[in-house]
């Protein structure tokens, strides 16, 4: 997180994280994927017909590529994963969600981002 935030960008999100009671990593999390609403984020779908919050549409997938076996292997990340250094390039939700669907590309094991975009 240090690798993508200034020191004085650091020191607000802290500041923020500790008045929400908060660690900064997840304030970070609860920003990105819920745009600082007031809603909890939830693991389950919202309705029957709503698997996926409508917020999370919008979110930034960061992608990162290792070479396994000869070849190309794309990982998906949230964007408040520890693993991606920055300029990666990036997916949007639907793209994310086919790519691991599809088995274009796997899930970082570090932050499981396939909790977020395969259905429950």
């Amino acid at each position: 997180m240090e690798q993508l935030f200034s020191h004085d960008e650091l020191a607000l999100i802290t500041a923020a994280a500790e008045e929400a009671g908060m660690a900064p990593r997840d304030w970070v999390r609860g920003a990105v994927l819920q745009y600082l609403t007031e809603d909890l984020y939830e693991d389950e779908p919202v309705t029957a017909g709503a698997p996926y919050r409508p917020d999370l549409e919008h979110a930034r997938w960061p992608m990162t590529e290792h070479c396994r076996s000869g070849r190309p292997l794309l990982e998906v990340h949230h964007a408040g994963c520890w693993v991606p250094k920055g300029g990666e390039r990036t997916m949007t939700t639907a793209q994310a969600r086919q790519a691991l669907l599809a088995g274009e590309a796997g899930a970082c094991d570090a932050c499981l981002p396939e909790r977020f975009l395969t259905p429950a």
